[in-house]
């Protein structure tokens, strides 16, 4: 399932859009590998009417899996079908939004990771991606809100928060707004994704988080509008 085609490419990165200008890459040459987003069949109907994001860290791979394109779905896949033996993400956070069956709840929205490609394999799960990943990263989630326009993006990672690009607010030298008093650690900030406007939360990675505080912080993000 995890074997596939390599897909090596050599590029020059070129930023032409005026929010990715901060980032700009002036060029990377070697070898490019992006996981494409899985989007769920009923991503468009969503979750309550509204378009619906799920974001992680990355990816690690086992040391004879290769890295390829499909990464992404397949693992997704092989979440819905019972096949993933590890569930401390995608189980916990199934659960925030208050489904139980995985397929019903990972066919409703759109899910990638921050970094684009894996971070490495197993033993290397916990480390930072490489400044290359983190600035391809940025320009990667600016163009899947443009392309996909989600209303809201959870971000179901801090590490992977602090390294998003500016939001609105922060470009109008404000700070990210807080998520409440009930949530002093989490934030959020809106997006421009032409003219629609796509709010993202930075909440905690599930393994070490308060599963009920999670939940309620959830629910109360879903409530919210733009």
């Amino acid at each position: 399932m995890w074997s596939c085609e390599e897909g090596l490419r050599s590029q020059i990165l070129v930023v032409a859009d005026a929010q990715d200008s901060q980032y700009q890459i002036f060029s990377e040459l070697g070898d490019l590998i992006e996981h494409t987003p899985w989007r769920g069949q009923n991503y468009e109907s969503g979750i309550g009417g509204q378009r619906i994001a799920v974001v992680g860290y990355s990816h690690h791979r086992g040391p004879s899996q290769v890295d390829c394109e499909d990464f992404t779905e397949d693992v997704v896949r092989c979440v819905i079908e019972g096949q993933q033996e590890r569930e401390s993400f995608f189980g916990p956070i199934r659960g925030y939004f208050g489904y139980d069956d995985n397929a019903a709840f990972w066919n409703r929205v759109l899910f990638f990771n921050f970094l684009p490609d894996c971070i490495g394999v197993t033993d290397q799960r916990y480390e930072t991606g490489s400044p290359s990943q983190i600035v391809h990263g940025k320009r990667r989630f600016l163009r899947i809100i443009r392309e996909e326009k989600p209303d809201k993006v959870f971000v179901f990672t801090v590490k992977g928060w602090r390294s998003f690009p500016r939001t609105i607010q922060e470009e109008a030298g404000e700070a990210r707004i807080l998520l409440g008093t009930n949530f002093p650690k989490f934030s959020w900030g809106t997006y421009a994704a032409g003219k629609h406007t796509v709010m993202a939360f930075g909440l905690r990675h599930p393994q070490f988080a308060n599963g009920q505080l999670m939940q309620l912080a959830v629910r109360d993000i879903l409530t919210m509008r733009a």
